[in-house]
């Protein structure tokens, strides 16, 4: 689906959010300015006259700010998730640079710093940290000017082509780039959720047995720089785990590389899949069950999972067929 992306400037605005499901981006005059704005409702985008906003009653006075102030507020996860943070807050900073006013701005809004991966890489975008305000802070902010841009995604769940150059483009010149802190290279990595309270690999020993004999390192994401990821997945030829944030450093593989990606029944989401795609990487699932009976995506969500042991080898084992199959082709 097509989005028509805007980047507005608004004399004399203000923006609300509640760092969760609404933000609201307003007019001197006190309108919504709706292409810009968003509220959430049960984690989808509803009409602009049903943003929740026009719910509250209160508000507390918005603190002035002097200058231009671009907002990357994003709503939903995009405050404490490192995947909506490079799909959909990041990448406003590429809508910002192709509307012209990126010289113009001297505040960036951004919904939280609290997290190492936003500060770096932020850094590594050249965004100066005396030049960041952000939305946990400062819910409820006025400036002289506010710039604001259509989510990267508009109101759709699948990524835009441009959005997966623009992030490869901006972090893979760092695969090269060696660091204090070098991570061990190795061409097979499983990324567990051990340091996650949800979706949990329930046998996660087994299939680690399992992966053993093809040479995986395990990965725990939260663990790792942001270099350091970048470094990682761009060597890779294989990356095994289930959906999750984690996953996200996909967007440092190179085309080619194979991902596995293992799903709870109840929870079968496409983004991972459709970045894969644009990226061409070689992507195939598995579709595993738990321990309860899945009713709906929420719940399925933060089900623990069982992995098939099997499956995952079966998709290995087809993988080793094939790279044996092309070593023997005669020239």
């Amino acid at each position: 689906m097509q989005t028509d992306y805007m980047v507005l400037e608004v004399p004399n605005g203000r923006i609300y959010t509640d760092n969760d499901s609404s933000i609201a981006v307003v007019s001197q005059y006190n309108r919504l300015i709706e292409n810009v704005s968003l509220s959430l409702v049960n984690g989808k985008v509803s009409e602009p006259n049903l943003n929740n906003i026009f719910e509250q009653r209160f508000f507390k006075p918005p603190v002035k700010i002097e200058g231009t102030v671009f907002s990357l507020l994003t709503g939903g996860a995009g405050i404490n998730n490192i995947g909506h943070w490079f799909i959909d807050v990041l990448p406003r900073l590429h809508l910002l640079r192709e509307s012209g006013l990126y010289d113009k701005v001297d505040w960036f809004y951004l919904p939280s710093t609290r997290y190492s991966y936003q500060t770096e890489t932020l850094e590594l975008l050249g965004i100066p940290e005396e030049k960041i305000i952000t939305g946990d802070m400062y819910p409820h902010i006025t400036a002289d000017n506010v710039v604001a841009s259509t989510a990267p995604r508009g109101n759709h769940t699948l990524v835009p082509k441009w959005l997966c150059n623009y992030i490869q483009d901006s972090f893979m010149p760092y695969a090269a780039e060696e660091t204090a802190a070098a991570v061990t290279d190795t061409p097979y990595l499983y990324i567990s959720r051990s340091d996650s309270k949800i979706r949990n690999v329930l046998n996660e020993q087994e299939l680690l047995e399992a992966l053993e004999p093809y040479g995986f390192k395990t990965v725990i994401s939260s663990q790792l720089s942001i270099k350091q990821k970048i470094q990682l997945f761009s060597k890779a030829k294989v990356v095994v785990g289930a959906t999750g944030a984690g996953l996200i450093s996909m967007f440092f593989c190179k085309p080619g590389t194979k991902m596995i990606e293992i799903f709870n029944e109840g929870f079968v989401i496409e983004p991972f899949y459709d970045i894969a795609s644009k990226i061409e990487l070689d992507y195939q699932y598995i579709i595993c069950k738990g321990k309860k009976k899945v009713r709906n995506a929420d719940q399925g969500q933060h089900e623990h999972l069982l992995v098939e042991t099997d499956k995952v080898v079966e998709m290995l084992e087809m993988l080793e067929t094939k790279k044996r199959h092309k070593r023997v082709q005669p020239v």
